[in-house]
């Protein structure tokens, strides 16, 4: 059972114990303000970085604790954060899932001690054991961008760099995008390699591209579904010599994605604005603990943009 005298003395532990990932509300436990608990697939991540800002800054507004806890992109250490955000008696836990299967195990021990779950940006396989999903339409997006690369390119190869194979948007995304090339509505072009990038990084992104260029020389596009590479898969494209004779199309939509999409190394992006997730996901689990009706999927919009259409943008617009 949990008390609120044990609760406050937890999670001010639990404070402390990870100072280094952040905490907000200072005096929050001691005047009986929720405690949420943040476990994110890896906050490094320009996405949870974002998400992070915008959780943290509406924190401040609605007076409640958060701790951030980081499993660093490894499946066990975020069923065991989330364990340990159980045992010391958070009210509220927002998790983003590094493996659609792996965490459901915990988000079940979370139900049954009666603290609410919610998942943002990647959702879990088993849906019930999470009370809503705060995030993205990522099929939808995957089709976006395969219509916008079917209109604007037409004709020839693809190359797939993607993130994490058991990520649920990764799967999700490629699934639409492969719905749409090479069908009847695009039938001049076809998937020819696909590679998963597992370290999200611009290092990573330049060696898959590499390998893959190598693969496909006559590639035409170059999807890749995360800006946390984007910038190694860009140099890739311009050590070959094929700036220009390559589409390339991006994810998430970072502030230094708007310089590229503007001098045309970049063709189409999509820009989640994360802000704007951490402050909703907040939101969103502070209303199911006073009581409200959450939704089950509660979808944000995106922005799409290309260089015709980035002219009234900031990078600001896209934090």
């Amino acid at each position: 059972m949990r008390m609120t005298r044990l609760r406050g003395i937890a999670a001010a532990a639990l404070c402390i114990g990870l100072a280094a990932t952040g905490c907000t509300g200072s005096d929050a436990s001691e005047k009986g303000a929720k405690t949420i608990g943040v476990s994110f697939a890896a906050p490094r991540i320009a996405l949870y970085a974002g998400i992070q800002k915008g959780i943290q800054a509406e924190a401040k507004k609605l007076g409640v604790k958060v701790v951030f806890t980081d499993a660093g992109g490894d499946p066990l250490k975020q069923a065991n954060d989330i364990n340990d955000l159980i045992a010391k008696g958070v009210d509220g836990i927002l998790v983003s899932a590094i493996d659609a299967k792996a965490v459901v195990a915990p988000l079940n021990a979370a139900k049954a001690a009666h603290i609410p779950v919610m998942t943002v940006a990647r959702d879990v396989e088993d849906k019930s054991s999470r009370a809503s999903y705060i995030g993205n339409d990522w099929g939808r997006s995957g089709t976006q961008i395969a219509q916008w690369t079917c209109k604007n390119v037409g004709k020839g190869k693809i190359i797939m760099i993607k993130g994490p194979s058991a990520a649920p948007y990764v799967q999700e995304m490629t699934k639409a995008y492969k719905a749409v090339v090479g069908s009847a509505e695009c039938p001049g072009m076809s998937v020819a390699h696909e590679v998963n990038v597992s370290a999200l990084t611009s290092e990573e992104g330049l060696k898959a591209a590499k390998a893959s260029l190598s693969a496909v020389p006559d590639a035409k596009v170059v999807y890749a579904n995360l800006d946390d590479f984007l910038t190694g898969v860009v140099q890739a494209i311009n050590e070959a010599g094929k700036t220009g004779q390559i589409t390339v199309t991006g994810f998430d939509g970072i502030p230094s994605t708007l310089a590229m999409v503007r001098d045309g190394r970049v063709g189409y992006e999509i820009a989640l604005q994360p802000k704007k997730w951490g402050a909703t996901a907040l939101q969103t689990m502070v209303g199911k603990l006073g009581g409200k009706d959450t939704p089950s999927v509660v979808n944000i919009e995106t922005r799409p943009f290309d260089k015709n259409d980035s002219g009234d943008l900031t990078e600001a617009d896209l934090e």
